[in-house]
């Protein structure tokens, strides 16, 4: 895989939403577009959670994953984890609960996806410096919020 430049990233006011399930529609959307998904946690519950719900999404199917503790975990198209460090080739990140990423960490993707809550002013305030980081070096931002249970365009950069 070529290592690109960051082109864009999505934040998601999660704000009154069930982000699993939005984490679930969005893994499925971008694996079958063929994209190599890396879903970055705060804590080893969150991770869990996401791949039981992975596992159960749908009746009929599966979105095919793994978490980082398990064997040859590098090789799966989506990985769940709570760390990203240099091995993951994956080129989308997908980031939950205003985990702060680190400019070296986030700039090996493609697109990042980051899902924060602001009501937490935490979470907040992380999403706010990445906002700023990624602005400052031309990458095109969009803000998005939900609104009456969709999830419509509030900011672009």
């Amino acid at each position: 895989m070529n290592v690109n430049k960051l082109e864009k990233a999505y934040f998601y006011n999660s704000s009154h939403r069930n982000v699993v399930a939005d984490i679930s529609w969005l893994t499925e959307k971008l694996y079958k577009e063929r994209f190599s998904i890396l879903i970055c946690c705060k804590d080893q519950e969150t991770v869990e959670v996401i791949d039981d719900f992975l596992w159960r999404y749908k009746e009929d199917g599966f979105i095919p994953h793994s978490i980082e503790k398990k064997e040859q975990s590098s090789i799966y198209p989506v990985l769940i984890t709570t760390e990203i460090d240099e091995e993951h080739k994956h080129n989308v990140l997908l980031a939950l609960t205003g985990v702060l990423i680190e400019e070296k960490s986030w700039k090996k993707f493609t697109k990042v996806y980051y899902f924060f809550d602001d009501q937490e002013n935490g979470e907040k305030e992380n999403a706010r410096a990445m906002w700023r980081s990624l602005s400052a070096l031309d990458v095109d931002c969009k803000y998005w919020v939900n609104k009456a249970n969709k999830w419509v365009l509030a900011r672009s950069s």
